[in-house]
C-alpha cells in the first residue's frame, strides 16, 4: 500500500497532522510519501524531506491560482500517479490543485481523502471584509471537489452538522475523526515558569480580539498583575496592542513548531475568545503543552473544553469580569487542570491515536 498526504496551501498546523497521519500509517509498514507547497519546506525535518515531493507556493488565493495554472506543478502531481501509484491520497486544506488529484485518482484506482477543515459558515459576516465573500465560493467549489473525493474527513461533531447541511448530497463516505498532531509536548510541571495570559492570532474578526483587548485593558486598570502574550505569524498593524501595559507582542514570520511550543509553556492559560468555530487547532495545541484554556461556548468547542477539567467555558457576549473569573480560576486549580489537559491530548489528538481509524479509512 502507498500512501501520500500532504497539504498545497501553506497553513503551519497541517504539517504537524500529516507527518502525525504518515507515521502512524509508516508504524503499519505501508510507504508513505507527503506531498507539500514549498512554503512548507523551512518546517520539515530532513527524514520527511527525503520523501516529500514540493508543488508550488500556495499560501493565499493570488498565489493558488498561479499555481494551479503552472504546467510544471500539474506534470509532477502527474508523475507521481504514473511511476508510484499509489493507492490512496491524502490532503489537508482545499487547493485548486486538489481537484486535479482527485481526477486522476479517480483516473488511476487511487482512494482521494480530503479533510474538510472548514465545512460550512453560516454567519460569514463574523470573518468580515473580503473573506466573508471568498467564503461563498470557497463552499461552492469545495462542493466541486467532494463530487470527486471518495472519503471526506471532519474532525467534530459541529463540523459533521454543517457538512450535511452544507453538502447533502455527497455519496462518498463520511468519517468522523479527531485532529491529530505529532506529540511535541512534555509535562515538567515543576520547572516550567508559567507567567503569560496567551492570545494565539493573528486577530481577525472572527477570533475576537476585541475581547483579549478588553481583558487586558480591565487587568491593567484594576491593577490585576495580569501578563498577557499575543503571539502571531503575521504582522500586527493595529497600533493598540504595543499601547497596552503589560501585553507583550510575539510577531515571527516563521514560528518553528519548537518555539511555539515554548511560548505556550510558558503561559497559565491561552484565551480563545471566538465568535465562530468548527474546532480549534490552538486549542488541541495547548493541551499537548499542558495549557488550559478560558474559551467562548461557541460552534464545536464545548466538545473539546470541558469546562474546570481542560479549560473554563464561557458565553461569547459574556462580561470582561466573567472572563477574569475563567482566568482566576485557572491560577488557582492550574496544576491538576493542566495534568488533565495533557492526558486528554494523549488519549484523544496525539498521533498514536490514528491507529483506531486507520483500518476504517483505508480498506
Amino acid at each position: 500500500m502507498t500512501i501520500y498526504v500532504g497539504s498545497l496551501k501553506y497553513s503551519p498546523v497541517f504539517k504537524s497532522h500529516c507527518c502525525a497521519f504518515g507515521k502512524a500509517c509508516e508504524k503499519r509498514g505501508y510507504s508513505v510519501r507527503y506531498i507539500f507547497s514549498y512554503e512548507y519546506e523551512w518546517m520539515l525535518p530532513k527524514e520527511i524531506k527525503k520523501k516529500t515531493i514540493f508543488v508550488g507556493h500556495s499560501v493565499d488565493i493570488p498565489s493558488m491560482l498561479k499555481d494551479v495554472f503552472s504546467p510544471k506543478n500539474r506534470e509532477k502531481i502527474r508523475k507521481i500517479f504514473l511511476e508510484n501509484q499509489p493507492t490512496h491520497i491524502y490532503m489537508h486544506n482545499y487547493h485548486f490543485l486538489n481537484h486535479y488529484i482527485a481526477k486522476l485518482s479517480k483516473k488511476y484506482g487511487c482512494r482521494f481523502i480530503y479533510h474538510v477543515h472548514e465545512p460550512y459558515v453560516q454567519d460569514k459576516k463574523s470573518h468580515g471584509g473580503f473573506q466573508q465573500y471568498w467564503l461563498h465560493l470557497f463552499e461552492y467549489f469545495q462542493g466541486k471537489l467532494l463530487n470527486d473525493t471518495d472519503i471526506a474527513i471532519v474532525s467534530s461533531h459541529m463540523a459533521s452538522r454543517l457538512f450535511d447541511l452544507r453538502y447533502p448530497n455527497f455519496s462518498g463516505k463520511k468519517m468522523l475523526i479527531p485532529l491529530m498532531y505529532e506529540d511535541l509536548g512534555n509535562l515538567d510541571l515543576e520547572t516550567q515558569d508559567r507567567k503569560y495570559i496567551t492570545f494565539v492570532g493573528p486577530p481577525v474578526p472572527a477570533k475576537n480580539p476585541e475581547k483579549f483587548l478588553e481583558i487586558v485593558k480591565y487587568s491593567n486598570d484594576n491593577n490585576l498583575g495580569l501578563k498577557f502574550l499575543l503571539i502571531s505569524r503575521s504582522k500586527i498593524k493595529d497600533t493598540r496592542y504595543f499601547q497596552e501595559k503589560n501585553l507583550q507582542v510575539f510577531y515571527k514570520e516563521k514560528i518553528s513548531d519548537e518555539e511555539f511550543g515554548e511560548l505556550i509553556k510558558k503561559s497559565i492559560a491561552v484565551l480563545t475568545p471566538y465568535r465562530r468555530e468548527t474546532q480549534s487547532s490552538v486549542i488541541l495545541v495547548s493541551y499537548m503543552y499542558g495549557t488550559p484554556v478560558v474559551s467562548s461556548n461557541v460552534g464545536g468547542l464545548p466538545e473539546f473544553v470541558l469546562h474546570k477539567k481542560t479549560g473554563y467555558l464561557l458565553d461569547v457576549n459574556a462580561k470582561v469580569e466573567e472572563w477574569i473569573e475563567g482566568i482566576n480560576y485557572i491560577q488557582k486549580n492550574f496544576f491538576i487542570l493542566s495534568k488533565n489537559c495533557r492526558k486528554y491530548f494523549i488519549r484523544n489528538f496525539s498521533g498514536k491515536n490514528w491507529e483506531k481509524y486507520l483500518d476504517a479509512l483505508l480498506e
